[in-house]
């Protein structure tokens, strides 16, 4: 019997349309409570001479997320959107871990994302590890918070979520590197924590189409909104 009921409910949630975030309504923003929050704007991922550049380079073209990053921050600052920044940093002392991931131990093994020490500037400046040049001016502003970088792809091992609260922020627009990764882990974190979430799936890449088309189909079931940097833009702004 329990058997038969379990078939019953499978075929009936097979049959039901999948779930989908709203892309199609604005959110209204309350912009003393809404942060742009973009993970990892740093060189190894979207400089020409990034070491992670080349895996992600044909997705960057497509969604043109350089470029909407910047629009993103420019008009978070024009706004008043609280501008937040969420940075993956290795260091030596990471290299002692006893279990690392298959990911983490590849992105070690490369030194990518890698500086001596949080603390130590020697060699940091226009490394891999640094914020990509052009979006310096809207990071390093004194007004926007920037947190201790995380460490797998979520934002569990550093202080992000309590920042966020701090500030008195409740509704996050997300955008950043890389989709299907630290995007996606920080989505469903924020999500877990009571915050509302909306992705700019053009403010993303990720290593390859079906990359970036897994990261979609998870931004459309978990997140409250999936937009377009000019949807995203237009809510800041209203």
């Amino acid at each position: 019997m329990k058997s038969f009921l379990f078939s019953i409910l499978a075929a009936s949630l097979m049959a039901a349309p999948a779930a989908q975030a709203d892309t199609t309504t604005l959110p209204a923003l309350d912009k003393a409570h809404t942060a742009l929050l973009i993970t990892d704007p740093q060189n190894d991922f979207l400089s020409e001479k990034g070491g992670l550049y080349p895996l992600l380079k044909d997705n960057l073209a497509e969604t043109k997320a350089i470029a909407n990053i910047e629009t993103l921050m420019k008009t978070a600052k024009k706004s008043g959107v609280t501008l937040a920044v969420d940075p993956l940093v290795y260091t030596a002392a990471d290299g002692n871990w006893l279990n690392p991931g298959a990911l983490q131990k590849q992105l070690l093994g490369l030194k990518v994302l890698h500086r001596q020490a949080l603390d130590d500037p020697k060699g940091f400046e226009g490394s891999g590890a640094d914020f990509y040049e052009p979006y310096k001016g809207y990071i390093f502003d004194g007004k926007s918070i920037v947190v201790a970088p995380h460490k797998m792809y979520g934002p569990e091992s550093n202080d992000l979520i309590y920042q966020l609260r701090a500030h008195g922020i409740d509704t996050v627009v997300l955008g950043g590197m890389v989709a299907n990764l630290c995007v996606d882990s920080h989505m469903r974190a924020l999500m877990e924590n009571g915050f509302r979430v909306y992705v700019v799936k053009d403010a993303v890449a990720a290593p390859g189409k079906e990359a970036y088309q897994a990261a979609l189909t998870n931004y459309g079931m978990i997140a409250n909104g999936v937009l377009t940097t000019a949807e995203a833009v237009q809510a800041m702004t209203n």
